[in-house]
């Protein structure tokens, strides 16, 4: 294909991740034959330039599936899948249906219930490792688990506030084992994939940069370069989410055994709280030390 045939087919093109991650290096074909570098920041702007006023397709409703939902806004930029294989070195994590950027429920999930277990160490004054209340509230079977698990077993207070939060959680062993699940049984809430509410490709992408000062340093292997302030730095563009854009967090039950009274509502109302506390507190996706996917 000739250059201007390519430009006119990209042009067609409403699929993002198809775009981002197999379709746009067509355009550097040339540059690539002649074995020039690609400038990251310029297939950054190439890309969200030809999804201009294009919608990607809409991740379809949870119609009598999800039970309760929320919205956040991101707080500074979101950054998933960078580690990815990528034609810019950094890539982007697409969802494999709709094509447009997500959070996956395993990970909303993970983040919820390392809430719920750092809440249970900070109820016990933080006398125990995470990791050791972690195998306790995991393991149903009491005579499975070691001595020391079940010495921390009985430490566990009947009530527990989450951390951050002044909400209150009864009997916070059994409701664990009925969010999470055990290694005896699946959890009843399902975490449902989190998307971008009214996603605009060409508004709410952006090219952002991390500027590592030492990289001859990083990659010696000999320990003989030292991070000295004459090496040069190595500006690295890749693709980041907006701040301000909207995300929508989606829960459901799973009938797996029968619920007395209001027990749904309090599972729901829990699992929510864990979650918001996490995406507000602790973020989510890469570079989180760095400020990048937090909720607000």
């Amino acid at each position: 294909m000739r250059v201007k045939e390519i430009e006119g087919f990209l042009s067609q093109v409403d699929n993002p991740a198809l775009l981002f991650n197999k379709l746009l290096v067509l355009k550097y074909t040339e540059q690539i034959s002649q074995s020039q570098d690609v400038k990251k920041r310029e297939y950054i702007e190439s890309f969200t330039e030809i999804l201009k006023g294009k919608k990607p397709q809409k991740p379809s409703e949870l119609e009598g599936v999800k039970q309760g939902s929320f919205r956040l806004k991101t707080a500074y930029r979101l950054v998933i899948g960078v580690g990815y294989p990528s034609f810019i070195e950094n890539g982007f994590l697409f969802h494999h249906v709709y094509s447009i950027p997500y959070i996956p429920g395993e990970t909303l999930k993970g983040l919820a219930r390392a809430v719920f277990i750092l809440s249970v160490a900070e109820a016990m004054k933080g006398k125990f490792d995470a990791s050791k209340i972690e195998e306790v509230l995991s393991e149903e079977v009491e005579e499975e688990i070691s001595e020391e698990a079940k010495g921390i077993l009985h430490q566990i207070p009947e009530k527990i506030n989450i951390i951050l939060d002044n909400y209150t959680i009864e009997n916070p062993v059994e409701t664990f084992r009925k969010i999470f699940g055990s290694k005896k049984r699946r959890g009843q809430v399902i975490f449902f994939d989190a998307y971008p509410v009214d996603f605009d490709p060409s508004k709410h992408f952006e090219a952002d940069i991390m500027n590592p000062h030492y990289g001859k340093y990083y990659q010696s292997q000999s320990g003989k370069e030292a991070p000295a302030d004459w090496l040069s730095p190595t500006p690295i563009h890749f693709l980041a989410l907006k701040e301000g854009i909207d995300f929508e967090f989606s829960l459901g039950l799973a009938p797996l055994e029968p619920m007395e009274g209001n027990e749904e509502r309090l599972l729901l109302e829990t699992a929510r709280k864990l979650l918001k506390v996490g995406l507000e507190n602790f973020g989510v996706g890469n570079k989180k030390r760095k400020g990048y996917g937090w909720f607000k």
